[in-house]
């Protein structure tokens, strides 16, 4: 699967999950409901953190480079505050 196939499989997942609630967003994140603050994200194209090393967590800073992590896209339509928990070890 390409990037464009799996970016695209994301953002439709990812609409879905709006839909669905906060909770399926919090999934795809790997995020827990025991959240370290929450942030309000406006409308647009975010750019996620998925490794936990990036100093401009929870967004990507590029701090992966090597991992064999990336980020994950996030568009929203609509300003929404979403839970953000650092990843840990192994998660």
């Amino acid at each position: 699967m390409g990037r464009k196939d799996r970016d695209q499989g994301f953002v439709g997942k990812l609409r879905e999950m709006i839909d669905c609630g906060l909770a399926a967003i919090m999934s795809v994140f790997g995020m827990s409901d025991k959240a370290d603050q929450e942030i309000t994200l406006e409308a647009g194209t975010h750019w996620m953190c998925t490794c936990g090393k990036s100093a401009n967590y929870p967004f990507c800073d590029g701090s992966h480079k090597g991992s064999g992590m990336g980020p994950e896209k996030l568009e929203l339509e609509e300003p929404t505050t979403v839970p953000v928990k650092r990843p840990s070890e192994g998660e």
